[in-house]
């Protein structure tokens, strides 16, 4: 019998925090938010109702949450490509896509104007 090979290069772990993420495509800025579905050392799922195409090099910061006793606000920000998209067919919010990336940097704050000032926006869109 043959051991079963994964296709995984890092662990998973479940997170659902604030991504905003931000692309170019033919020239024209773009930018849109969500929430992580899981995230890894090396990239995350993320779930958004507007997704970048696959292929595509994006910028993002994730809000990660704050944890018991301890006090600065942490995010991470990375720069990462667009693996693959999944369309869930009307399955409201569950639209979304995987990024791969190299290098990320995580920063300490108690700044949260940009996360925000982001949730004011999304809030007047509706």
């Amino acid at each position: 019998m043959e051991t079963p090979r994964h296709a995984r290069k890092a662990i998973r772990f479940p997170l659902e925090a604030p991504i905003v993420f931000w692309w170019t495509d033919t020239g024209i800025e773009k930018r849109s938010e969500g929430r992580t579905h899981d995230i890894s050392e090396v990239g995350a799922f993320v779930l958004a109702h507007t997704c970048p195409p696959s292929g595509m090099q994006i910028g993002f910061k994730v809000f990660l949450p704050v944890l018991p006793g301890f006090e600065p606000k942490a995010r991470m920000e990375a720069v990462g490509q667009v693996l693959r998209v999944e369309q869930a067919g009307g399955l409201e919010g569950r639209d979304g896509f995987a990024i791969s990336t190299r290098h990320t940097l995580l920063r300490f704050s108690d700044d949260t104007r940009e996360l925000e000032e982001s949730g004011k926006k999304n809030s007047r869109v509706g």
